[in-house]
This record gives structure tokens, C-alpha cells and sequence, in this order.
């Protein structure tokens, strides 16, 4: 039933991302406190890691984007630097390795690389989220897809349902956000 109300809440918070509506991140903010408590409880170490850092990640981006808005009460939104890009995907492997030696050799983490990849993807596809950076919704596709199958194999059914339809939302977000910054 948690799982449930927190992949509801996602699904919401991700439709008003595409949106740029910042309501996104209260609803957000519910549905992290829900999905810590389900990855928790099946030893997903690093998802409930995540939730941690969503939340602060979630408490910045409701404030940033509360501050960066246009005439019409719209989230502007912007294109990150080729230095940033690079910057992103160092962060990643950064994390990916600093992440997966913690869960071999600190936890008894089911999947630990896995884990630890999507993980490494989400801290920092929701930072550039928070920073109303479009290439957000390029990681935020690669990690729902691949979230489908960790959730199917650790028999969160709720939670792969909600990633697939997640990465079609993210798909749509993509699209509505190119669009405004043309």
C-alpha cells in the first residue's frame, strides 16, 4: 500500500515537472518520504540513500524554482554548458564507484552495482532538474527504463508499472521543455 500511494504521488510529481508547475516538489517531497520507507524494507540501500538526497535536492529545487520565474508565473528553463555535460558525466562515474565499493563492502545490498548506477544517474539528473536544465530529461529516460527491470526483480510490480509510465512522462517532458526554450 506505501508503494502504491508513493508511485501515485511520483507519477503526480513528474506530470508537474513537465509542466513546470512547482507544486513538483511538495508532492515530490511526500512521495520521497514513502519510497524510503519501501526501499529500506528491500534492502535497496542506495534508493533509500537517494530519498536522503532528494530531499534536500527537492527542498533547493522547490526554492530555485520559486525564484527563476517569468512574466506569467512560468519556471524559466535553460541548456547546461559542454563543460557542465562533462562535468555531469564525471559525477556519475564518480559517484557510481564511490557508491558501489559502500555497498559491497558495507551493506549486505542485494544489487549493489545496479543500485548503485541508477542511483549515481538520479542524484544527478535531479540536480539539473533543480536547476532547470533541460538535459535533466535525458538521464531521468535512461533511469526509469532501467529502474523497470531492478524493480521487476526485486518484485516491486507497482514501482516497474510506474517507472514505465514514468519514462513515457519524461519522454513528454523532454518535448514540452524543448519546445519552450524555442
Amino acid at each position: 500500500m506505501i508503494e502504491t500511494i508513493a508511485a501515485i504521488l511520483t507519477l503526480y510529481c513528474v506530470w508537474l515537472t513537465t509542466k513546470r508547475n512547482i507544486l513538483s516538489w511538495p508532492v515530490g517531497i511526500a512521495a520521497i518520504v514513502l519510497y524510503a520507507y519501501t526501499f529500506f524494507g528491500v534492502k535497496l540501500y542506495a534508493d533509500f540513500f537517494l530519498q536522503g538526497v532528494f530531499l534536500v535536492q527537492g527542498i533547493y529545487g522547490w526554492y530555485n524554482w520559486s525564484q527563476n520565474k517569468n512574466k506569467i508565473n512560468e519556471v524559466i528553463i535553460n541548456r547546461m554548458s559542454t563543460l557542465n555535460r562533462v562535468w555531469s558525466v564525471n559525477a556519475i562515474l564518480f559517484l557510481y564507484i564511490t557508491i558501489s565499493y559502500i555497498l559491497i563492502h558495507h551493506t549486505d545490498a542485494s544489487i549493489p552495482y545496479a543500485d548503485a548506477l541508477l542511483t549515481s544517474i538520479c542524484i544527478i539528473a535531479n540536480w539539473m532538474l533543480s536547476k532547470r536544465k533541460i538535459e535533466n530529461w535525458y538521464l531521468w529516460i535512461i533511469a526509469d527504463f532501467l529502474y523497470i527491470g531492478l524493480f521487476i526483480y526485486k518484485d516491486l510490480y507497482v514501482s516497474a508499472v510506474l517507472y514505465f509510465i514514468l519514462g513515457l512522462i519524461a519522454i513528454k517532458g523532454l518535448i514540452n521543455w524543448k519546445k519552450q526554450l524555442k
